[in-house]
């Protein structure tokens, strides 16, 4: 059941809050939180690589101590976590939690996490993305200023709890020259800002970190002669030199500014050059979480369950893969019964085109987002055959089975 300003507000008045997820859901509802003058005392979070972190300069702690107090009705947890709600909401039933009392569902306050391609353009061809491994494309182009305030200004009014806006999906953010500006124009709208990069583009770096970038996520898939294998097009000296830049940028202009370095574990990566990124990270203070990769966009994984013949590019991807393709799709099919966490996503492309899915490349559910209300977009994907295709094959949970951070070497 959908909560209003005042539901929530009554729940948590006089109470301490803490939330449970310091990820893009977690400090987004932090930012929502905020805007309504609404106190936040910390984030907990099971990830062994975020404790100890902060975010949005507060804490992150570990939840056993959260969930475990003796002053829990002096609290209130808000479960914000895009994928794993449902399993943290059992850690807290089986804590003797109550719902709406010690805790609350942040899906309940706002069940959508829009991501807006502000660049139809990447400068990669990496074989386990679209880019790299698919014929056709969309036609390429860049969200201008004008364009993506019209964007922020409908989904705020239309998701008065939305607390964060991804601005990429299939493109490369930081080749779209305005986009210090749109970075801006979202902190003045008190929204979280999240941006990925492959951190090989020439420039932009210092104008995007002075307008109030908060969370940089940066990708990555090997050390020296290895990175250049996946992220395909890519070179290691602009990889490592920006990311020098971008750490020495955060002390000098944001040091709240998070740096997460997601590492794709593939069969070529998982060895001496696994514990070189490790440790460059730890040398840099960046937060590493590594988790294997896996191929990407799920039109190659549904083709390839239907006996489709996939690219060459996509078949060299399976070939690299530390969990093998079919092991993927099994597991994801054990666990086909439970709610897709993707029904979240609402990509928006940089020419205002609405995706059916964040994880799909194709198809496209409306031409225009500013024409059509939120609620009657994801209702037309909520009826689609699409989605009912996607559940049998139980790719709704594909990604999932990937994402867990998977630590190698580790006691």
């Amino acid at each position: 059941m959908k909560k209003s300003l005042a539901d929530l507000q009554k729940i948590v008045r006089g109470k301490k809050l803490v939330i449970w997820g310091a990820m893009i859901v977690g400090q987004g509802i932090c930012r929502v939180l905020e805007r309504y003058d609404l106190s936040v005392n910390s984030f907990i979070d099971s990830s062994d690589a975020l404790q100890g972190q902060e975010a949005l300069r507060y804490p992150i702690e570990s939840p056993a101590a959260v969930i475990h107090s003796e002053n829990q009705d002096e609290q209130v947890i808000i479960v914000a976590s895009g994928h794993y709600d449902l399993e943290i909401e059992q850690i807290c039933l089986e804590a003797g939690l109550q719902k709406d009392v010690h805790y609350v569902m942040s899906y309940e306050l706002n069940d959508v996490d829009p991501s807006i391609d502000v660049s139809g353009v990447c400068n990669l061809r990496c074989i386990s993305c679209p880019r790299g491994n698919m014929k056709e494309h969309a036609t390429p182009g860049f969200m201008n200023l004008a364009q993506y305030k019209q964007v922020l200004d409908k989904l705020l009014d239309e998701l008065p709890f939305l607390g964060s806006i991804q601005l990429y999906t299939w493109g490369e953010p930081l080749l779209n020259r305005e986009l210090s500006e749109i970075i801006r124009y979202t902190r003045e709208r008190n929204v979280l800002t999240a941006l990925s990069s492959n951190l090989n583009a020439p420039v932009g770096y210092q104008e995007v970190i002075q307008a109030g970038l908060d969370w940089f996520k940066i990708s990555a898939s090997g050390f020296e002669e290895s990175y250049e294998i996946t992220h395909t097009g890519g070179k290691w000296s602009n990889f490592l030199s920006n990311l020098k830049k971008v750490v020495a940028l955060r002390k000098e202009l944001a040091p709240e500014m998070q740096i997460i370095l997601n590492y794709h574990l593939y069969k070529h990566n998982i060895g001496q050059d696994y514990e070189r990124m490790k440790n460059l990270c730890h040398d840099f203070d960046i937060i590493f979480r590594p988790s294997p990769a896996y191929l990407y966009p799920l039109d190659n994984v549904w083709d390839y369950i239907d006996g489709k013949r996939l690219s060459v590019q996509s078949l060299q991807t399976l070939d690299l893969l530390l969990m093998e393709l079919d092991d993927g799709i099994q597991k994801a099919l054990k666990r086909q019964e439970n709610r897709c966490p993707e029904e979240r996503c609402l990509p928006i492309t940089w020419d205002k085109k609405v995706r059916f899915c964040g994880v799909y490349y194709n198809p496209f559910i409306c031409d225009n987002f500013l024409d059509i209300p939120i609620e009657e977009i994801l209702q037309r994907r909520k009826k689609s055959d699409f989605c009912k295709e996607c559940k049998k094959r139980g790719l709704h949970q594909f990604t999932g089975v990937y994402l867990a951070e998977h630590y190698l070497n580790e006691d």
